[in-house]
């Protein structure tokens, strides 16, 4: 009898011992453990799943980022050849909740820098600061619309870069690459509107024109700086993708290339006034197109601008994409890219052609393989071959 009682004491302290040694917050998960109904493998995961749902509703900061790391070796049809490894971009983002729906948000820029703005001392890293705004939801106003005040988005970059462009570590969008129609960056001074539903969407404000990193620029004249009015509106036929809770802005529709279907028609113009300190407004008017499902994913845009005579930007153009997935669950894309710019006086006239593969490795890493070319008219020493291999990273 003793000995029966000493194993019974035994085991029952065993239990105690291993339960008080799993360490388990959940008091329910951890009942149905010591109860024997979970193993212990188990019981650790769904209290590890419980505790980051707690935990994410108190959360009052939130920090991620982008990064594209790569090697561009590049082959100059006039100047001399070059091969080196880049951080092409670096996005540092915080986002500090005042509540579930407003918040502040600030993104440090890694970017590149002539050290003492000297070309021949080469480049050294440099962090600039891109957004720092508040934003505020006002659907209690205005139906599912908030607004970003500060150093903010503008409305057409990030709506493409998230849509029909999924390459920006290896080159900006048509709109503002340098060997594509080379017009405004994707942030500036001002306040920017949003309105997002599942069938129509879109993006609207007064900022200073010029851009996060030229703020204040006037190299084309003294008239002064002044505002530009810039918009963009989308038809989702299809609806915008998947709902997805993203806190600041509830359940919102939401695009993953790789699992969504979807048709956006979009219109975007501007008008910023006095661009730069010259006597005249910039104008541009954009029709935008994507059509996406998991196996593939076709786009196409026609830009018209308008600005000062003999200026890069007084022209017109357009360009396709295109995306092909056929392997590894839609994981492994071929891709390519054609844009078209013409200048009014023809000085500036240039294609663009982009192509590669990709693999969507998981949701943080996307390996790229690709080769840029560029085409001058006129201008042929400008032109170049260029060869990338790129780490693109989101955190």
């Amino acid at each position: 009898m003793e000995l029966k009682k000493g194993l019974a004491i035994f085991s029952a302290l065993t239990v105690a011992t291993s339960s008080f040694a799993v360490d388990i917050k959940n008091p329910l998960i951890k009942t149905l453990y010591e109860k024997g109904i979970l193993t212990e493998e188990e019981a650790l995961k769904l209290d590890k799943r419980a505790s980051t749902k707690i935990e994410s509703k108190d959360k009052k900061i939130k920090i991620g980022g982008v990064g594209y790391i790569g090697y561009t070796y590049i082959d100059r049809k006039n100047g001399t050849d070059s091969g080196d490894f880049e951080i092409r971009r670096g996005y540092f983002i915080t986002k500090f909740y005042l509540n579930d729906k407003d918040y502040v948000r600030f993104t440090l820029d890694v970017t590149k820098h002539h050290h003492n703005d000297n070309a021949n001392n080469g480049q050294e890293i440099d962090i600039k600061l891109k957004h720092f705004y508040l934003y505020k939801d006002i659907s209690n106003y205005v139906p599912s619309t908030g607004f970003e005040f500060g150093l903010v988005h503008t409305p057409w970059l990030d709506y493409e870069e998230h849509s029909g462009w999924w390459y920006r570590s290896i080159s900006k969008t048509f709109y503002e690459s340098a060997n594509g129609a080379h017009l405004l960056p994707s942030a500036d001074l001002g306040v920017d509107f949003k309105t997002k539903t599942k069938f129509i969407s879109a993006e609207y404000g007064i900022f200073n024109g010029e851009g996060y990193d030229h703020i204040g620029q006037s190299d084309k004249g003294n008239k002064g700086n002044s505002v530009s009015i810039e918009g963009r509106l989308t038809w989702h036929i299809y609806g915008g993708g998947t709902l997805r809770y993203i806190r600041g802005h509830g359940k919102v529709p939401k695009l993953n290339p790789l699992k969504d279907t979807y048709t956006n028609i979009s219109l975007h113009g501007l008008d910023s006034i006095n661009h730069r300190g010259s006597n005249k407004d910039l104008t541009v008017y954009h029709i935008h197109a994507v059509y996406n499902q998991p196996l593939f994913l076709v786009a196409g845009q026609y830009i018209k601008s308008s600005w000062i005579d003999n200026s890069e930007q007084d022209g017109y153009g357009y360009s396709f994409n295109f995306e092909v997935r056929p392997l590894l669950e839609h994981r492994i894309s071929f891709f390519g890219r054609y844009d078209n710019w013409n200048s009014d006086n023809n000085q500036f006239d240039r294609k663009q052609y982009i192509y590669g593969v990709a693999w969507y490795m998981n949701k943080y890493i996307k390996w790229i393989v690709n080769a840029i070319n560029t085409d001058y008219d006129k201008n042929n020493t400008r032109d170049e071959n260029r060869y990338m291999l790129t780490a693109d990273l989101e955190f």
